[in-house]
């Protein structure tokens, strides 16, 4: 099997950090290579916030919940919530040869998790968006 820990968070932007710290001190008390903490961190940053901003039309508490698992020299983390339906394997990618004054706000998050992943999935099910990340320890040397 291997080891995991899941992470309840609110939509609310204060409870990013919190989430954060808890995420990065069971990565490296796990011996996680450095590569896939940044990765994880960024995800949380990225997916997290996405899902507050821009998930939900009330104001109700909503909980995304993050899902971590290490076995088979794999980290894996999935991000489930339940906001409007967005797929971020179909976000535009940015054009990165514009001015960084000129570019529009948005989407360089997205696209560095694309590029840091050895894998990415998305799927929306019974409601719930899915986005699933993983890094292989091989390949975070």
């Amino acid at each position: 099997m291997g080891e995991s820990l899941t992470i309840e968070v609110p939509n609310a932007q204060d409870a990013i950090a919190p989430a954060t710290e808890e995420a990065e001190r069971w990565l490296e008390a796990h011996e996680v290579p450095t590569k896939a903490i940044y990765l994880a961190l960024l995800a949380i940053e990225e997916l997290v916030t996405n899902c507050i901003n821009y998930g939900y039309d009330d104001t109700a508490e909503h909980t995304i919940r993050i899902e971590f698992g290490l076995a088979d020299g794999a980290m894996t983390m999935e991000v489930v919530d339940d906001g409007h339906e967005f797929d971020p394997l179909n976000a535009p990618e940015p054009d990165l040869l514009v001015e960084l004054e000129d570019r529009p706000v948005g989407g360089l998050g997205i696209h560095m998790l694309r590029k840091l992943a050895d894998e990415m999935a998305y799927e929306r099910v019974d409601g719930k968006n899915r986005v699933k990340l993983v890094k292989r320890s091989e390949s975070t040397e």
